[in-house]
């Protein structure tokens, strides 16, 4: 078979794609699933690309190649119980490099987007900012950690009445999730006492009661 790599690259590149909508998914072999899965990641990669997949059940079928390289995907009939179809796209999002010379921007600029939507009324904009190192370390750099761990604290934050993501609400937030962390989680906020604080943008907002 002929590699069609080079030229689907020259052609995206050419065209400035940034967004991919793969439909079908669920129509794919079992044999097929793996082999696809790393081209589009290949392609994500040298593109930066976002890529939808869509298809019956595809959220389902896109976690179990993800989570489960070899097989690619568990068919109904070994053993396994049937894929629910949900005819959902599916956007997979790559953990966020943390902020170095070589990515100075991805992971900050994550954080100054949930920063500047934050409501709390004694929010200080550029707070999440000053916590990024130790917030990459318990989310891992994983979207599906930092939103619920942002939307979590911003709770616990209005239940207790400081109306703002100290620490202390983060870091109970983060164990109530039962994130990653897990034990370490004290541990991690000792280890950074003095947060870094960063000149990415921020957005003063305040949440009326």
């Amino acid at each position: 078979m002929k590699d069609f790599t080079g030229p689907a690259l020259h052609m995206l590149r050419t065209s400035r794609t940034r967004l991919c909508l793969i439909d079908g998914i669920d129509r794919l072999r079992a044999e097929d699933l793996q082999p696809t899965f790393d081209f589009f990641d290949y392609l994500t990669d040298e593109l930066s690309l976002t890529i939808f997949w869509s298809g019956i059940g595809s959220s389902d079928i896109l976690r179990e190649a993800r989570t489960a390289r070899i097989p690619a995907l568990r068919r109904t009939g070994q053993n396994t119980a049937a894929l629910r179809p949900r005819a959902v796209p599916t956007l997979w999002v790559n953990r966020l490099p943390p902020r170095s010379a070589k990515h100075p921007d991805e992971w900050v600029s994550a954080l100054a987007t949930f920063d500047g939507k934050l409501r709390l009324i004694q929010h200080v904009p550029g707070t999440l900012l000053k916590y990024q190192k130790v917030l990459y370390r318990i989310t891992d750099g994983l979207m599906e950690h930092l939103a619920p761990l942002i939307g979590m604290a911003g709770q616990l934050a209005i239940l207790d009445h400081s109306e703002a993501l100290t620490p202390d609400v983060l870091r109970d937030a983060a164990a109530y999730l039962d994130l990653p962390a897990g034990d370490d989680i004290d541990s991690l906020w000792a280890s950074d006492p003095e947060p870094e604080v960063t000149d990415a943008p921020t957005t003063t907002t305040d949440r009326t009661v």
